[in-house]
Parts: structure tokens; C-alpha cells; sequence
């Protein structure tokens, strides 16, 4: 696993992937289990629900209230200020960081809805409010057509979702190119399989990487 020059004694990993890859599940119980070893970790996601801009996005994205380009200026406030409240501080203390989302969502999704290539989105991140770089992001990868039935239910009714499905194939297919193009440090997780074996997955990744420092 490459390693990245450390500005700060924390550890921050990232974990990616389209809505119902299980981002949220997985990183619960991968803290639990660092947990359970002795290790200072928190969770953070994104959107957040504490800055009038993370508030704006949960109270008006769903409702379809924001066009485009207003959502992308609101994920990039918001992130300014989960970086500058939230993140720099836990990483400046030596804590273990797992982002439930991250800049790299951003890139994925508002690139399907502005046109704007994702590499444009991650380099307005990176340069405009000097967003961290993580240790590792974790792509928990899973077809769009699965992602859909896991979030709809078992019902699994994706003829009906003819939009939400191709939005969730053209999300993937960026999450996939960022792993291959991108300057970050990617590692693409099968979430077709099991909770247990993902989780255990991110958590062997981890540890590893955490014992090599």
C-alpha cells in the first residue's frame, strides 16, 4: 500500500461508493472493531448535519429544491467546514478518522448532474479549501442494479426506477475511473459480498496499514 507523506500523527480513510454499496453500515462496525482494540476513532460523513450548508443540502436536495450547480457549492462549503472543525482537529490529535463520503463523492455524483468532469470537481477541492488527502479510499464497489434493490428494499422494483438506475451505473462508472486515473490511494472493495467479509476487508487494510507507519 503506498504511503503518503503525514502532515498530521491521525489517519484518515475514506469510504466511497453509490447509495446502498453500505458505506454507513460498514463504517460503524469497522469503528466498533477498532474500537474494541484500543484505538482513538471517530466517524465523520458528509453531508454534515451541523453547518447551515451541510443543513441546507439534507433539508432541499431530496425534495429536488437545488439545481446543480447550487449543490456543488453547497458540498464544497459544507466541506470546508467539516475540514476546518471536524478533521483537522481529530487529525492533529492522532486519532484514527473513518469519512463516511468524502470530496470524492462530490466528483461522483455532481459530475453525472453539472457536466463537470470529476477531476475538475476533486481539483476545486483540493485546491480551493485544501481538502485532506486520506490514507486510503475505499471504493465499496457493487453493480448499480444491486445498489438499487438494497435501497428500495427487497422488493426490487428497478423497472420502475428507470432514471435513479442510470444515474447509480453513471456514478459507478466514475468511482471506477477515479480508482484507476486519479492521484489518490484507491482500494476497491467487492461489496457484493457479505457484511462481514467487507467489513473484515477495510479492517485488515487498516490495521495493515497502521502497524507499517
Amino acid at each position: 500500500m503506498a504511503q503518503r507523506e503525514k502532515k498530521y500523527p491521525g489517519h484518515l480513510f475514506v469510504l466511497e461508493g453509490i447509495d446502498g454499496a453500505g458505506k454507513t453500515e460498514v463504517c460503524h462496525h469497522v469503528a466498533g472493531h477498532l474500537l474494541e482494540k484500543g484505538l482513538d476513532v471517530i466517524i465523520l460523513r458528509e453531508p454534515t448535519d451541523e453547518s447551515k450548508w451541510g443543513k441546507r443540502i439534507r433539508q432541499k436536495s431530496q425534495r429536488g429544491e437545488l439545481t446543480p450547480s447550487e449543490e456543488l457549492e453547497l458540498f464544497i462549503r459544507d466541506r470546508d467546514w467539516n475540514i476546518q472543525n471536524r478533521l483537522l482537529p481529530a487529525m492533529e490529535k492522532g486519532q484514527i478518522v473513518l469519512m463516511d463520503r468524502y470530496f470524492f463523492a462530490t466528483g461522483a455524483y455532481q459530475s453525472t448532474s453539472t457536466g463537470i468532469h470529476w477531476s475538475e470537481i476533486l481539483k476545486r477541492n483540493r485546491e480551493e479549501i485544501n481538502a485532506l488527502e486520506p490514507d486510503i479510499i475505499f471504493i465499496l464497489d457493487i453493480p448499480a442494479e444491486q445498489g438499487l434493490c438494497r435501497v428500495m428494499g427487497r422488493g426490487c422494483e428497478t423497472n420502475q426506477q428507470f432514471e435513479k438506475l442510470d444515474r447509480l451505473v453513471q456514478v459507478r462508472q466514475r468511482y471506477l475511473e477515479m480508482a484507476e486515473r486519479d492521484t489518490g490511494n484507491y482500494f476497491l472493495i467487492d461489496a457484493t459480498l457479505p457484511l462481514e467479509k467487507v467489513v473484515d476487508s477495510v479492517q485488515n487494510v487498516i490495521l495493515s496499514f497502521i502497524n507499517i507507519q
